[in-house]
């Protein structure tokens, strides 16, 4: 199963999605960086966070701030791969595969037997967001593999309240800090979670606790340092999430003024990711995180999951508990930003809900009515039926669909035309609309993956309406967007011309390029 899942996990990750996201792209270039000199774009040797820039300049100061796990996991991709779109997407694809593994190592322990945990195995194989995010090259998926090994960790430390399991539960939940922005939430949450159930389980909880609190604080540590020596982190992080005026308020009058001001949204948004709508059926509303045609989960897993909360309601375990406190605390995260249907906010939803469902296919196929058991038989031999169209859909019309939602202006296609047309001999200057989405950053990609990093020093962004045509040299090449309402205004006899029209996947015009008369 784990071949299979590899093959399909792997299949043309450098073709579907057909473009680079402008996220994918940032985290390639400064992956490639350190994997060629050990320093981030901007010079700072192997950082605990990522701060990067958005313009062409990497030395210019930005407001993002990114986990350092998947930029380092990249570069070691690059030190073996040229960077390309396949390289870049490897890392996340082997972590979906190692998801897998652990899931089924989970599963195994919960259920003491190899048919069920294969069972669990596959249900997070065939989810369609685990498909999705396994093949793009961003941080969203990295906080799972943390998540399963705590789920067994937590699970042994509460069967036999040793408590260097119970430290090893916290030291992976405190290193799964440094995965993704979400896990700052969630990481907390799980500790709570370990602590409760260890509390309940444990004769003596004292020093279990202390213990996941030790192994927690161990590696978070180094974060709470360096948000002393980089105060700017935090305030450029809360700002770009406006979960509050980070300068202006202290956390504390943050505190009182988002919960005073957005209690009653909030419980809008959290209830809103149990819709069953966004889960069994469209899977969010953005064409990058989801295909519209599936849910986050399989249709079937809809009557799995129903089936698998009643069982854990009969059966008030440890295990049982720990995973319905998973499911509730998981989209958490999202509901504190305010987004609804994110799903990449909330990914580590996924290995509660498969487990729990897995208990319902339990329930199913073990109950003594006979309809129930072939209902539970025809539940999951319909999940590869589903899924087959899933994947038919995803290699086909989503590639194409999605086009517009990773890249609206096909930079790839800009790129490639201008660096075969200027393969020899001097390079014009380059003049990039900052109207063109996280074009710096898709830019400054393709110039590295083809080793053109010389035509960088002759690119410039510039405002299209009320842009000077005079300041730009004779022969200067300027790049909008083809349905740019200031590209008629530049066009004529002693304006500008048109070099080149590019199209998309889809063979729409995504973009002009125009070269300057003289």
């Amino acid at each position: 199963m784990l071949v299979t899942t590899a093959a399909l996990y792997f299949r043309a990750a450098g073709a579907v999605p057909v473009y680079v996201g402008g996220d994918e792209a940032r985290f390639a270039i400064a992956a490639s960086s350190i994997a060629s000199t050990g320093r981030d774009p901007a010079g700072n040797r192997l950082p605990l966070f990522f701060h990067l820039s958005d313009s062409l300049n990497a030395d210019q100061g930005g407001t993002r701030w990114y986990q350092p796990l998947l930029f380092y996991l990249m570069a070691l991709a690059f030190r073996g791969l040229p960077v390309t779109e396949q390289s870049m997407r490897l890392p996340t694809a082997i972590i979906g595969v190692l998801d897998v593994w652990l899931i089924y190592l989970v599963a195994r322990r919960l259920f003491a037997d190899r048919g069920w945990a294969t069972l669990a195995a596959l249900l997070l194989a065939l989810s369609p967001a685990h498909f999705i995010f396994s093949r793009q090259a961003l941080d969203y998926i990295c906080p799972l593999p943390f998540v399963l090994a705590w789920l067994w960790c937590v699970m042994a430390a509460a069967e036999t309240g040793s408590v260097r399991m119970s430290l090893a539960t916290g030291l992976i939940l405190g290193l799964g800090f440094y995965s993704y922005i979400a896990s700052w939430a969630t990481m907390p949450l799980l500790l709570l979670i370990t602590c409760g159930a260890l509390y309940r389980s444990v004769a003596s909880p004292g020093r279990p606790m202390l213990a996941a609190t030790i192994g927690f604080a161990l590696p978070v540590l180094a974060a709470i340092g360096w948000l002393v020596f980089h105060p700017d982190m935090w305030r450029d992080t809360v700002a770009r999430y406006t979960a509050y005026d980070a300068r202006h308020l202290s956390p504390l009058q943050g505190l009182k003024d988002f919960v005073g001001a957005n209690v009653r949204e909030r419980v809008s948004v959290y209830w809103d990711y149990f819709n069953p709508a966004y889960l069994f059926f469209s899977g969010g509303s953005n064409l990058s995180t989801a295909t519209r045609r599936a849910g986050v989960f399989l249709l079937p897993v809809s009557i799995l999951l129903a089936c698998g909360i009643r069982e854990l309601w009969r059966r008030h375990d440890a295990s049982g508990a720990v995973l319905a406190a998973g499911l509730v605390v998981a989209p958490l995260p999202a509901t504190l930003v305010g987004e609804r249907y994110a799903i990449q906010r909330e990914l580590v939803v996924l290995p509660f809900a498969v487990l729990i469902a897995t208990f319902g296919a339990l329930f199913l196929l073990r109950h003594s009515i006979r309809a129930l058991r072939l209902s539970g038989m025809l539940l999951l031999l319909a999940m590869p039926v589903q899924f087959a169209f899933f994947c038919q859909d995803y290699f086909n019309d989503y590639r194409i669909r999605s086009a517009f939602a990773f890249d609206p202006a096909n930079v790839r296609g800009i790129a490639e035309y201008l660096i075969s047309s200027h393969s020899s001999g001097a390079v014009p200057p380059i003049y990039l609309s900052d109207d063109l989405d996280d074009v710096a950053a898709r830019w400054r990609f393709y110039l590295i993956k083809h080793r053109r990093e010389d035509m960088l020093t002759r690119s410039s962004l510039f405002t299209a309406t009320g842009f000077d045509l005079r300041q730009a040299p004779a022969g200067s090449l300027l790049v909008l967007y083809a349905n740019d309402p200031s590209v008629p205004a530049l066009l004529g006899p002693e304006k500008c011309s048109v070099d080149t029209w590019v199209t998309d996947v889809a063979g729409r015009q995504s973009a002009v390029i125009l070269r300057k008369a003289g």
